[in-house]
Formats: C-alpha cells, structure tokens, sequence
C-alpha cells in the first residue's frame, strides 16, 4: 500500500495520475473501438442508437462512480490515519450501500427505459435499439457497482498500478468478446451490451481477488461485517452528496442530449464522434483529479495540512499545463482524428463536428483546472463545494443550450459549455479563498 504523507509531492501526484490516465486514455480508446465496431458491421443507425443510448447508460454509471467516489474519500482518510479497523467496517457498510443502490437503478432503468428515451426525444430509427441496448444494460448494473467499489478501495491506498492491470484484461476481453458478438455472430446492438456487462463482470472478480490474495489488511472478517449506525451515517453523507454531483453532471448532458436530438440524426452522429474525442481528451484531467483527491485524503487524514494546500498547488500546474498541450493539439489534429470516425464522404456530418471542436479546443483548459479544485475539495471533505460548483455550471449550460441552439446549431453546446466552466472555476475560486480564511474542520474523522 502507498503512503502519501512524506515525499516529494509533484512526483507523488504524477505517480498516482500515471496508471489512471492511461487506464482512462484505455477506456476510451477501448470505448471508441467498440463504436467503430458497431458502426461498420450493424450500420450508422445503430452507431447513433448507441451513443444515444450511451448517454443514459452513463447517467445511471455516474450515480455509481460518485456514490464510490465519496466513499474513496472515506477509505483513503482511514488509510492516511492507518485506522485499518474502521477502514475495513467502512469497505463492508458501503458494499451494503453500493448492493441497496445497484436494485433501486436496476429495476428503474429496466422498468421505465422507453419513458426515459421518449423524454430526451430520441429519434423513433434509433429507438427501438435504444431499449434492447438499454435493457441489457440494466441487467448488469450489479457488476458495475462491485468493480467501482473495490476500484476505489484499490484507488484510495495507492494502489492505481493494479487498477490499471485490471482495466487491461479485462479491456481486452470486451473487445474480443464485442467483436465475437457483434461482428462474427451479428448479435447488433444486443452483443455491444452484453461485451460491456461481461468485461464489467470480469473487472469485479479480478479486484475482489487482488484485494483478498494481496492485501490481508482490508480482508473482511465477521467482527467487521457488523452495522455501524456512525460509520453508515457518514458513507451515506459522503456517497449520496457525491453520487449527487456526479448523477447532476450526466444529468445535465442528458438535457443536452436531448436539445441534440431535436437537431436530428446528423446532429447526433456529429456530437457523438465528437464526445469520444472529446472524454479521451477530459481522461487526463479526470486522471489528476482523483490524485489529487487521494492525495489530500491520506494527507488530510494525516492531519498534514501544508501538504494537503500545496497538493492542490503544484496539481494545478500540471494540470493546467498538460490541457494547454493537449488542447492544442487536437486543434490541429481535428480533422485527422476525425476521419477515424465519420466517413470523409459524410461531409455534413464532418463539418457540424469540426464547428464543435474548433471552439472546444479554446475551452478544454478550463476544464482541468475545475478538476483539480473538484479533487481538492473532496479530498478535505467538503463535497458540498464540489456539488455546487458542478450544479450551477450545469444549469448555466443547459439554459444556454435550449436558448441558442436554433441559431448557433451544434456550437452553441461548444460555447454553452465553456461558460459554465468559467462559472465553476469563479464558484471555486470563491469557496477555496473562504476555506483558507477559516480553519480547517475535520469532517472525514469526525
């Protein structure tokens, strides 16, 4: 296990960084092979459905990833402390939280998929393979809840080395067995859902293995496998508020999804091709934000609070820099990068998604620099902060998107979007400076 509270802290924040952005840059990658998949051997109308249906998928992943998100905090702050006691009764009381939480979305999902499209105003050729894709989908969620938590366990004591092992296999088996479903048994949309399930499926045992085998300090024992009315109280608060931020952020690009699908198919296709490029990019701000939780976490739990200010610091420089990079970057590679995607031929579709990233490009910096307070903020506790800064960029967002729409097209998303990250940073901004001016409260160990 990795100890982050003695050492240099750029390079610690880097080290930690390093296996989850190339884990992240794998998932995308994976995510946008996966599509290519889709597109050539079940056709244009089904690469849509997907990406439509993507959306909602993501949605109901979020409101996984934010409730172990916040309880990450929770594990990396035991850790930090080196509590391993109540580290092991919290891994045991959010696996009863995560359990409760993967039936409620379940259910929901499977029950009220065809609402759920016929609200974002999915097209009606996309529909129909919106709900079997869905579907599928939901039938997993447990999956997705025990790989996420057991993630976080790994994620919280350093240990993003292994969790980048097992994105790899378990990565590689989703592109062999998508490829198997869809291309050689022509199972469409049916076989991309079910190659995301099983991968889901093969990543939970592989961590769940990795964590009983190697680390015998978090293995659960029957005097840890009790309720803790304290301890449940505080996973509660932390992953509910978490899981509500994060669900808010997908939220609001179901909203925006929706504006997109009332623009039409070429809308959505262009938007589509654009977002995988897109979340490739935001990986590597992702990847810094979650150092630089878990490392104000352990710090914070450590009680070592100049470490903990001078982790945000040197974290927003070199997130900063590495968006500067990158964003120009694409820029000058949009057109190739592009082409990878969207037929040259398909020159509508090609140009909406050049508009698109052409004012991106101009943006994106902005958006590592709201993840590295994001990661700041959850990793001292206050998730409060990070929710309202992430809410109100949403709102701004998706007012200004359902307002300009009929006059910019596909880049009023673009600009709708760089303002609202200028609106987070400046919340951000504000709420760090308060916090400086009062002293630090504990609310991870209280």
């Amino acid at each position: 296990m990795t100890d982050l509270t003695e050492g240099n802290i750029s390079r610690q924040i880097i080290r930690l960084a390093f296996p989850l952005l190339i884990g992240n840059i794998i998932q995308q990658f994976y995510n946008t092979i996966n599509m290519m998949i889709v597109g050539r051997y079940v056709g244009e109308n089904a690469f849509a459905a997907v990406g439509v249906s993507g959306s909602i998928m993501n949605f109901f992943i979020a409101v996984i990833i934010g409730l172990c998100v916040g309880f990450s905090i929770l594990f990396a702050s035991s850790y930090g402390a080196k509590d391993y006691d109540k580290l092991r009764k919290t891994i045991f009381m959010t696996a009863v939280i995560g359990l409760g939480m993967a039936v409620i979305l379940s259910l929901t999902g499977f029950i009220f998929v065809k609402e759920i499209l016929h609200a974002i105003k999915t097209p009606e050729p996309l529909f129909n393979e919106g709900v079997i894709y869905l579907r599928i989908i939901f039938t997993g969620m447990i999956f997705c809840v025990f790989y996420n938590l057991n993630a976080s366990i790994l994620q919280a004591i350093g240990k993003t080395n292994i969790m980048l092992f097992v994105l790899l296999i378990s990565m590689i088996c989703n592109l062999l067995l998508n490829y198997t479903f869809v291309a050689i048994l022509r199972l469409e949309v049916k076989g991309a859902a079910l190659a995301t399930i099983s991968s889901q499926a093969i990543s939970a045992a592989m961590c769940i293995f990795y964590i009983r085998r190697f680390i015998p300090k978090l293995k659960l024992s029957k005097a840890d496998m009790v309720w803790d009315k304290k301890i449940f109280a505080i996973s509660f608060k932390f992953g509910f508020t978490s899981s509500l931020q994060q669900s808010s952020l997908y939220f609001g690009k179901l909203l925006v999804q929706s504006a997109i699908n009332a623009l039409g198919t070429a809308a959505v296709m262009a938007y589509t091709a654009d977002i995988l490029i897109e979340q490739l990019l935001l990986a590597f701000g992702d990847s810094g934000a979650a150092a630089i939780a878990v490392f104000v976490a352990q710090n914070y739990g450590h009680n070592e609070i100049e470490r903990v200010k001078n982790g945000l610091v040197k974290g927003l420089k070199l997130m900063v820099t590495t968006g500067v990079i990158l964003s120009g970057l694409l820029f000058i590679l949009k057109p190739v990068v592009l082409s990878l995607l969207i037929s040259r031929t398909n020159i509508e579709v090609t140009n909406l998604a050049l508009g698109y990233l052409s004012i991106m490009c101009i943006f994106y910096p902005l958006s590592f620099v709201a993840n590295s307070y994001q990661g700041y903020f959850r990793g001292i506790g206050m998730i409060h902060f990070a929710f309202i800064a992430t809410f109100s960029q949403i709102v701004i967002r998706v007012i200004l998107i359902h307002n300009l729409t009929a006059l910019m097209h596909l880049n009023a998303v673009a600009l709708s979007t760089g303002i609202g990250w200028i609106a987070m940073i400046s919340i951000q901004s504000a709420s760090f400076y308060k916090i400086k001016r009062s002293e630090f409260k504990n609310t991870l160990n209280s």
